[in-house]
C-alpha cells in the first residue's frame, strides 16, 4: 500500500506546555487561582459569613475573564489585542477621516503660487475677437 504524507497548516500548530494545555493556558489558570486564593484568603480573614456556594460563584466571577484571556480567539487574535483594537476604533479614532493630502516638497511654494495667481480680465477688444466669450460680473 502506497502512503503519502499529507501536509498540515503550521500557522494552526500549538505548541503544549503540560498535557494539552499550552503555556498560556498554564500562565493564566496559575494567575486565576492566585487570585481565587487571594480571594478566599480575604474572605476568611474579614470574618464575613457567606456560605461556600456564594463564595465559589464570587471566585467564578473573578477566574472567568482571566481563563477567557487563554480560551477565547476572536478573528485568530489573542483576546487583549481584539480588545485593544475594539476600544480603539470605538472610543479614540474619529469616525469619520479627513482626507488630507501631505505634499512634503515645499508646501509654502505652492501656497505662495495660489495666491499670487491673478485673473485675466477681458477687454472689450477681446470680447469683440471671440463673441463666444461671456463677461460675468
Amino acid at each position: 500500500m502506497v502512503e503519502v504524507p499529507i501536509p498540515k497548516d503550521i500557522t494552526k500548530f500549538k505548541p503544549t506546555l503540560i498535557g494539552p494545555f499550552t503555556t498560556r493556558q498554564v500562565v493564566c489558570g496559575c494567575i486565576a487561582a492566585t487570585v481565587d486564593y487571594l480571594i478566599f484568603k480575604i474572605i476568611s480573614i474579614s470574618n464575613i459569613s457567606i456560605t461556600l456556594d456564594t463564595l465559589i460563584g464570587i471566585e467564578v466571577l473573578f477566574a472567568a475573564p482571566i481563563l477567557a484571556f487563554s480560551i477565547i480567539f476572536p478573528y485568530d487574535m489573542p483576546l487583549e489585542k481584539f480588545l485593544k483594537n475594539v476600544f480603539l476604533l470605538s472610543f479614540i479614532a474619529p469616525k469619520t477621516r479627513v482626507y488630507e493630502i501631505n505634499n512634503f516638497f515645499a508646501p509654502e511654494q505652492i501656497q505662495e503660487q495660489r495666491t499670487n495667481k491673478k485673473k485675466k480680465k477681458f477687454s472689450n477688444s477681446e470680447l469683440k475677437k471671440h463673441p463666444d466669450y461671456v463677461l460675468y460680473e
